[in-house]
């Protein structure tokens, strides 16, 4: 376990030391360092999930520590994310898309 966590110092020093770690470990996040990151975070959330999670929501608008799904980075992937089944498109079989599928196409032809 990482040296900035002394578990000998009652609840409250476990909670202040896994708010630490959980900073450090977005600090890493946010350098590219998923490893460290991870490994901070472990640290964290074996002395204090709560502590993890108070940290977390506290940065949960910060775009530099968002942990959530990223927004998309460019029109081609708000494109892949948008796609939608427009009304009245062929089944992916009669638009070549999949194989002959399960027959119910040609059903009440």
């Amino acid at each position: 376990m990482s040296d900035d966590l002394d578990q000998t110092d009652g609840a409250g020093g476990k909670h202040a030391a896994a708010r630490q770690l959980a900073e450090q470990a977005l600090r890493a996040q946010v350098a590219g360092n998923e490893e460290e990151a991870e490994r901070l975070f472990a640290d964290a959330e074996r002395a204090d999930p709560q502590a993890v999670i108070a940290v977390l929501e506290e940065h949960r608008d910060d775009p530099m520590t968002a942990t959530g799904p990223s927004e998309p980075q460019d029109d081609a992937e708000l494109a892949a994310e948008s796609r939608t089944v427009q009304p009245g498109a062929d089944a992916p079989s009669r638009a070549g898309v999949s194989g002959r599928g399960s027959g119910a196409d040609t059903q009440g032809s």
